[in-house]
């Protein structure tokens, strides 16, 4: 299968959409309704998983018409920056990240999100129907570029870095041709829908995860294949959640790590030891433990099961197979008060749990060995805390967070972000 040749044509697809649905939109301005509901889908981390860490859950939802809001005038009901609910809880309102990641999210939304900390920017401008959104990240060591296109109920956006080179060099009668790919290129499709009382949010992309050098020449070929497919798709209760929020859903990721030597009619190929398929389904939830007229505290948890296959090792006559997963989960706790019309200050905390890891190994060749571990863990807690500012079209937010029991804040992590809104 040429991977390659498919990336492109999902590009040119992509794009393809975009001017069409611009064709189709009208002139004539209409008032929309801005949207209030959130759902986060992260872009996709690319490695295998060290065996004793936990693994970073690829998909995570959030509803926005979240928080239950006890006051009544629902003043927690707000749009926030990438500085709020670190901790991922499930009740959280929603982010401008994200709202990016489900874009018809952004529907009706005019305004610019700039965040120094983060290095991003985003920018919505809704016209005659339809919302048109851009943003500009960083992926590895390159920028990222995210274009797209949210109307009343659905919406789809594209992530794209590119780092590729082609070289060609001649010397009397040989010839040398290398194509390089470098890591963190990738082209990520998101889409989101509401259904109803649910929404769907989900994801497909292609990310290259180590530096892959292709080389040709007259009578031998070398062929690096260092790629990622993964595909990321979630429901959430968000719309119609009032005292009991979640999100269930199931990320699948394809890494192939392999190398092809040809030399005349001969081909070799040696599969790397960090090709494998994961599969992970997992289950987020929240609900209010205690609120007032100005505060209130959210206790929830986000489980995932991620199971690990593999690729078979071949080394002359023996084989070796080996088999991971682990059911981890995440208790947090998130609380905001409100302490005017122009503040709310949040807080939050959260751990990962290894319930229990299952490693299996299976070594075939002159004998057969059989190695199996279990092992069980909490890893360390980190908290964060910060505020939100408004003042007439101009909202500032920042936060600070660091692994509790640290010395002095040595890890301490900053993050400050600021929207200009019309």
């Amino acid at each position: 299968m040429n991977f390659k040749l498919i990336k492109t044509i999902s590009l040119a697809s992509a794009l393809a959409f975009s001017a069409a649905a611009a064709q189709d939109d009208e002139e004539e301005e209409s008032s929309v309704e801005e949207t209030t509901e959130e759902t986060v889908a992260e872009a996709p981390a690319a490695p295998a998983v060290e065996e004793d860490e936990a693994p970073a859950q690829e998909t995570k939802e959030v509803a926005e018409e979240a928080a239950p809001a006890p006051a009544a005038n629902g003043l927690f009901n707000v749009l926030h920056g990438n500085a709020y609910n670190m901790v991922g809880s499930e009740a959280g309102a929603s982010t401008i990240g994200g709202n990016m990641a489900s874009p018809y999210k952004m529907y009706g939304s005019n305004l610019l999100y700039v965040e120094p900390s983060g290095e991003n920017g985003t920018l919505a401008v809704t016209k005659g129907g339809m919302t048109y959104l851009l943003g500009f990240n960083n992926q590895y060591d390159m920028g990222m570029v995210t274009a797209g296109v949210a109307f009343k109920g659905v919406g789809l956006a594209l992530d794209l870095a590119l780092d590729k080179t082609w070289e060609s060099t001649e010397a009397g009668d040989d010839e040398e041709d290398v194509s390089t790919t470098a890591a963190g290129d990738i082209i990520n499709l998101k889409f989101g829908m509401l259904l109803g009382a649910f929404d769907l949010t989900a994801n497909a992309y292609w990310l290259t995860f180590n530096d892959e050098v292709d080389t040709e020449t007259d009578n031998a070929e070398e062929d690096n294949d260092y790629w990622d497919i993964g595909v990321n798709v979630a429901i959430s209760n968000g719309p119609s959640a009032k005292n009991m929020f979640w999100s269930v859903g199931l990320n699948f990721l394809r890494q192939s790590s392999t190398t092809e030597t040809t030399v005349g009619n001969t081909s070799t190929e040696v599969t790397h030891n960090d090709a494998y398929t994961m599969i992970q389904p997992f289950f987020n939830f929240a609900l209010p433990v205690l609120s007032s007229e100005n505060a209130q505290v959210f206790l929830g948890t986000n489980t995932r099961l991620p199971i690990y296959l593999y690729d078979e090792i071949k080394d002359g006559d023996a084989k070796d197979n080996v088999t991971t997963f682990g059911l981890y989960t995440a208790p947090n706790i998130l609380g905001e008060l409100s302490v005017s019309e122009n503040w709310i200050l949040f807080a939050g905390a959260t751990y990962n749990w290894k319930l229990i890891g299952y490693r299996s190994e299976e070594i075939k060749g002159n004998a057969t060995v059989d190695n199996s571990e279990i092992t069980m863990k909490t890893y360390r807690t980190s908290a964060n805390a910060g505020a939100r500012f408004q003042y007439k079209n101009l909202i500032l937010e920042a936060s600070v967070a660091d692994n509790l029991g640290s010395a002095a804040w040595s890890g301490m992590i900053a993050n400050l972000g600021a929207f200009i809104t019309f």
